[in-house]
């Protein structure tokens, strides 16, 4: 399940002739004619077999080429009961669907920002369209200092029945940077406010209802997460709020992650880099190596923290821009800017 079988022709080759060297005497092992690569090769089942060239394959060895797939799942004794309980908002979400407002969550993994020279973002799944006299190509470098969480808030249309899809609705997208911005209860709370008084131009839903995965920010379990939550239950003056998160390794249940194949389309191909700084400040920079010392090094220098604000919105302003083009079921996703600081200490003032 986990193992190839060999790693290629030539090594299951090797692997048969050390297996015959084993069970055959040297003479039987004199008159065994050892086959080419090629011929081996031919005696695999064909890849597709509905192709022309499948029928210069034998099948004789139950072998053929495959890809890996990650799509196994590690078990958790409370898959049932975290399954019964999303089935359990959904029937809730469907039966009082023209008061409520239902938000699947969650956070995309960092996207580097190179320094002094552009870094992929990693997204290489698909090809994408450029110019036939530019060569599109970047930096494939892991030691970035920089970098930017997405994090995605899926308002759903609630469907009238448990059959029908809960994938759809109107998808935000706010791009932080990691060093000043880190995700937290109480920024995620504070934004998710935010995005329902956009959605509902007039009044909230008297009905909120969350759902997540996991994570630190977001596991209801931690203190810090149920008092964000108690902030945002009293600033939106809900009559009932319920917060709900996915089995541990099976965040695959989220709605929201969903989501993130879409985002893929607009990051692909894409390689980002901030802009430079002051010399001196660089210098200071240079000598950083990890995020602790960035934020502390920030907090005595006024001057460091706002320049490097400033070399980072440009990278955040061209992810936004991309995005804005994706849609989800014809609705254009739409970008928000992540919570300031002040604003979390009003939002937790109440």
């Amino acid at each position: 399940m986990y193992m190839p079988v060999a790693i290629s022709i030539r090594n299951l080759k090797e692997i048969i002739i050390e297996r015959l060297k084993q069970t055959k005497t040297p003479r039987e092992f004199e008159i065994i004619k050892i086959p080419s690569d090629e011929w081996i090769r031919l005696q695999f089942w064909p890849r597709n077999s509905y192709h022309n060239s499948a029928m210069q394959y034998t099948g004789a060895f139950r072998i053929k080429y495959v890809v890996q797939t990650r799509l196994l799942h590690k078990y958790h004794v409370d898959i049932h009961y975290c399954s019964a309980l999303f089935r359990y908002m959904r029937l809730f979400a469907i039966r009082f669907r023209s008061y409520v407002c239902t938000i699947f969550a969650d956070d995309k993994h960092k996207i580097p920002i190179g320094e002094k020279v552009a870094v992929s973002t990693g997204v290489r799944n698909k090809r994408t369209l450029g110019s036939m006299d530019i060569n599109l190509s970047a930096c494939d470098h892991d030691f970035t200092k920089c970098s930017i969480t997405p994090s995605v808030s899926l308002i759903c249309n609630v469907p009238k029945d448990i059959s029908e899809s809960f994938y759809s609705g109107q998808v935000y997208v706010s791009y932080k940077d990691s060093i000043f911005q880190p995700s937290s209860a109480i920024r995620h709370a504070t934004e998710w406010l935010s995005i329902m008084k956009n959605q509902y131009l007039e009044e909230l839903p008297e009905i909120a209802l969350i759902y997540t995965d996991g994570g630190a920010d977001h596991r209801n379990t931690f203190g810090s997460v149920q008092l964000s939550l108690i902030c945002l239950f009293l600033h939106g003056d809900f009559d009932f709020l319920a917060a709900l998160r996915t089995a541990p390794y099976h965040s695959w249940m989220n709605p929201a992650e969903r989501v993130m194949s879409v985002l893929n389309l607009g990051l692909q191909g894409v390689a980002l880099q901030r802009d430079e700084m002051d010399k001196e400040l660089e210098n200071i920079f240079k000598s950083l190596n990890t995020l602790e010392e960035i934020r502390e090094t920030a907090s005595q220098n006024l001057i460091l923290k706002n320049e490097l604000k400033t070399s980072i919105n440009k990278t955040q302003t061209i992810l936004e821009e991309r995005t804005k083009y994706l849609k989800l079921k014809d609705n254009n996703f739409e970008c928000f800017q992540p919570a300031t600081d002040s604003e979390i200490d009003e939002f937790f003032e109440v």
